[in-house]
């Protein structure tokens, strides 16, 4: 029998990758290296899956809105010292390679840059198991819709045949905007209740979950 979907399009921090808490951990250090008043977990939460100068922006005060080079620099920094703290989740390597086993295209779109991103999926095994990846330094920042758009170009994935997977807001109307199906990921950025109303066809608890959905779904 045949695949629902010929391509599954990831997103990266929170979804694949167990690096949400080490985030949002550096953001609040940034701003108190520079005296800002932090914001909360839950507002940097919100931020999750855009590109990072806006989402720094967003949580800026009008106040301190100018020092926005500043506090890009300091968590540049600091997640460069950091960065090798940064694990897949649990099930996720194998996962992803019994996805290439059985003929499935696959894809990143994430909202971190391509430096980042490079240096982060270059610490495990599986940047060749991706037929395509994007990061905020290739396209409009999500939930723009041009990631997806420009994957499906490449790969030649009507996009009734893709599935985006991903743990942020963003990932979601992101999807929609391209006209593909999601996946809602819980064990990431956002709660179910932040992220309903975007027409995801499931809500994953956990990356074991995620890999046994597609297996009876995908």
């Amino acid at each position: 029998m045949s695949n629902k979907f010929d391509l599954i399009i990831f997103d990266w921090d929170g979804t694949l990758s167990n690096s949400v808490g080490l985030i949002t951990d550096l953001i609040i250090d940034s701003f108190n290296a520079l005296d800002i008043k932090p914001p909360n977990r839950h507002s940097i939460s919100l931020q999750f899956g855009i590109k990072l100068d806006q989402a720094l922006l967003s949580l800026l005060s009008k106040r301190d809105a100018s020092k926005i080079d500043d506090l890009l620099d300091t968590y540049k920094t600091l997640f460069n010292k950091h960065s090798d703290q940064v694990n897949l989740f649990e099930g996720v390597e194998f996962g992803i390679k019994e996805l290439k086993r059985q003929g499935y295209l696959l894809a990143i779109a994430t909202g971190g840059s391509r430096s980042g991103f490079n240096n982060a999926i270059n610490q495990t095994s599986l940047y060749s198991f991706f037929n395509s990846t994007k990061t905020s330094n290739d396209c409009f920042s999500k939930p723009h819709p041009q990631m997806i758009l420009e994957i499906l170009e490449e790969l030649m994935v009507v996009p009734e045949k893709a599935l985006m997977v991903g743990d942020s807001i963003h990932d979601l109307q992101m999807a929609r905007r391209a006209r593909i199906p999601s996946l809602a990921i819980l064990y990431g950025s956002q709660t179910k209740k932040q992220l309903e109303g975007n027409d995801a066809l499931g809500y994953i608890n956990d990356s074991y979950e995620l890999f046994e959905w597609i297996r009876i779904n995908g």
